[in-house]
């Protein structure tokens, strides 16, 4: 009997111990960041036209924030806001913004651990566009849906990787109407922001 209580004390105490440490490494696998971030908002199809008007399509300044959450894989998952003037001028109207605001819910897939002091990864998801004017009708708004495809870099600011800056080049696909119908258009966003830990850390990917 005493045998058997020196051997199932023990036990229970490294049972117990064990079940206490999981919680805590699992908290610590997941890396959830918030990123503000400010670029270049630059339409690759910058020549609208109809029978009537020339629109062109500049490139303008974008800022925004991105909810980024690391798993303990190569896997996370990003939300991302942006906010565009996305000016536009023509031969029938003056310079006006058109107030853009975009938005995609995207998959990342990390290249590299993202517990590395440089990191490098790519995403993929949906995404919505909305113009709070239409560039022939001031009282008219438009929403698109389409995809994003992007591509970006991480690099820590110090050894814990708690804070980190982030290049980000993200292509928007859509069909919009901007005065001519409808047609395909390519937007690239060229970001860079600052990575700021709300919690955990990210676990390697190995």
């Amino acid at each position: 009997m005493s045998i058997l209580k020196r051997t199932t004390v023990p036990a229970i105490v490294a049972a117990a111990a064990l079940c206490a440490a999981v919680p805590g490494t699992a908290a610590a696998q997941t890396g959830v960041s918030l990123v503000p971030w400010a670029g270049a908002y630059i339409p690759t199809k910058n020549s609208v036209s109809d029978l009537d008007n020339a629109l062109s399509r500049d490139v303008s300044v974008i800022g925004g924030a991105r909810l980024t959450f690391w798993g303990t894989g190569r896997l996370g998952f990003e939300a991302v806001g942006g906010y565009a003037p996305a000016k536009i001028s023509g031969t029938t109207i003056n310079e006006k913004n058109t107030d853009l605001l975009a938005a995609s819910a995207r998959l990342l897939l990390a290249l590299s651990p993202v517990t590395n002091p440089v990191g490098f990864y790519i995403a993929a998801g949906p995404a919505l566009l909305t113009r709070g004017k239409n560039p022939l009708d001031d009282d008219r708004s438009k929403t698109d849906f389409g995809a994003n495809l992007g591509a970006g870099f991480r690099f820590a600011l110090n050894q814990s990787g708690s804070t980190a800056l982030r290049l980000d080049l993200e292509d928007y696909m859509y069909n919009g109407d901007f005065g001519g119908g409808d047609s395909f258009q390519n937007d690239l966003v060229t970001s860079l922001g600052l990575s700021i830990s709300l919690g955990g850390n990210a676990g390697a990917n190995d």
